[in-house]
């Protein structure tokens, strides 16, 4: 989220210290803005009006005034103001009531590092809000223009327009909750920098309403796993296809790690959920573990494009479709499938890279696909290079292929770069 000013924040905190700390915090992360700190009740009355802030960060225990007397009057006063509470130490059951009585958020002093993942999220529930009343504002003058017409042409033009403002709406819950902005790290915690496997990614939705979806998530100490997904159907809402992500996120994030399994279980509830709805949409998709410690690959397809690996030691590019004769039909499309898990060796050096069919059905002016040949030896001509530009490098590809044509799909692109292996000696 992009701001035209300064973001302006006031911080009730009697603690030089802790003040400190979040200003340094903030500081470190990017987060430009202003912060006006206050201590007790009149100046934080009086800077609420006169600051006009973007953001309220409290502290919940002050020896006069306390968090919770102050986000009452807040939300009293202004209600979209978001307010993010502060604390050394308070209970669960405080802490459940606080966000009850309108807080944000919750971070303890010692998880400062959540702070301005935290203030971002509250921002964009602001924005979305917004955007949720300029839509409402906008149909309702709409709807008093159709009541002019027939009564007939009126509903279907108000439908239709709705339906439009519905699915933009989701389509910036979707872009804001789903697709996450870092990139875990081997080991955990490290800086991207040391990390034994690095990340890039390219998303260029078609419209407001993407299809397309991936997820990076730490499987293990030494484990990272790549799910990667395009979400069919005729009819499709964007309303429907945000929920399943969403719970299809849950799943993997609670995986084990084998990703035959995962996709099994994916299909399960998705088949379930359908027929609930009485709906028709399918899932093609791609999950993948990579193992630093055993040096392995393992994997398992949902009729989704087959992944790229780059081997750094004989520069050749290969595609990980497995032994199977069939690695299973798009989620949701039959019952009691079982997806198998295929595996394959990696070593230090090598690149895995991840698409959507829209990255290789992009087309020219003489209606010719970019194609899985194409893509590949883009690939291969891009061996050596950090994979960030490797990526950068292949849309450039890919553009100059289009030669100003738009593209007609999603294009969602993810690579993986094995900087290290980690094994271990007996």
């Amino acid at each position: 989220m992009q701001y035209q000013a300064l973001l302006k924040i006031l911080l009730l905190e009697d603690s030089d210290f802790d003040a400190q700390l979040m200003l340094r915090e903030l500081t470190q992360r990017g987060m430009e803005s202003i912060l006006t700190r206050v201590e007790t009740q009149p100046e934080f009355e009086a800077k609420l009006e006169e600051f006009a802030p973007n953001v309220i960060l409290l502290d919940y225990a002050l020896p006069t005034f306390n968090g919770g007397e102050a986000l009452a009057i807040a939300k009293e006063r202004y209600p979209d103001i978001p307010v993010i509470m502060i604390s050394g130490a308070v209970g669960e059951e405080i802490a459940v009531e606080l966000l009850k009585n309108g807080a944000s958020d919750f971070i303890l002093k010692n998880r400062m590092e959540r702070l301005v993942p935290s203030i971002k999220r509250a921002l964009n529930e602001v924005s979305i809000r917004e955007a949720k009343h300029r839509v409402e504002a906008e149909l309702r003058a709409l709807n008093e223009q159709l009541e002019s017409r027939a009564a007939e042409t009126a509903q279907e033009l108000w439908e239709k327009n709705l339906h439009h403002q519905e699915d933009l709406v989701m389509a910036q819950e979707l872009q804001m909750a789903l697709l996450s902005d870092r990139f875990p790290t081997l080991p955990a915690g490290v800086h991207e920098a040391a990390s034994a496997v690095k990340f890039s990614s390219i998303f260029k939705p078609l419209g407001a309403v993407s299809r397309d979806y991936y997820h990076v998530v730490q499987v293990s100490d030494t484990a990272v796993g790549i799910f990667i997904c395009d979400v069919m159907g005729e009819g499709v809402r964007a309303a429907l296809a945000t929920t399943m992500m969403r719970v299809l996120r849950e799943q993997l994030d609670k995986s084990s790690g084998s990703p035959g399994e995962l996709l099994t279980q994916m299909n399960q509830w998705l088949r379930g959920t359908l027929r609930q709805l009485d709906h028709s949409l399918f899932v093609t998709a791609c999950y993948i573990v990579v193992d630093i410690a055993q040096g392995s690959l393992t994997f398992a397809n949902a009729g989704h494009p087959s992944p790229f690996l780059l081997r750094e030691a004989t520069n050749r590019v290969e595609r990980i479709s497995g032994q199977s004769a069939s690695l299973g039909p798009a989620l949701g499309l039959r019952d009691g499938v079982e997806y198998s898990t295929e595996k394959c060796s990696v070593d230090a050096g090598d690149l895995l890279m991840t698409f959507t069919d829209g990255l290789v059905e992009v087309e020219n002016a003489n209606a010719e696909a970019f194609s899985m040949d194409r893509l590949g030896e883009s690939i291969r001509r891009g061996a050596g290079l950090p994979v960030t530009k490797l990526m950068q490098d292949i849309f450039s590809d890919i553009r100059r292929f289009a030669d100003g044509v738009e593209f007609s799909d999603d294009v969602c692109l993810v690579g993986m770069e094995i900087s290290r292996l980690q094994r271990s000696h007996a």
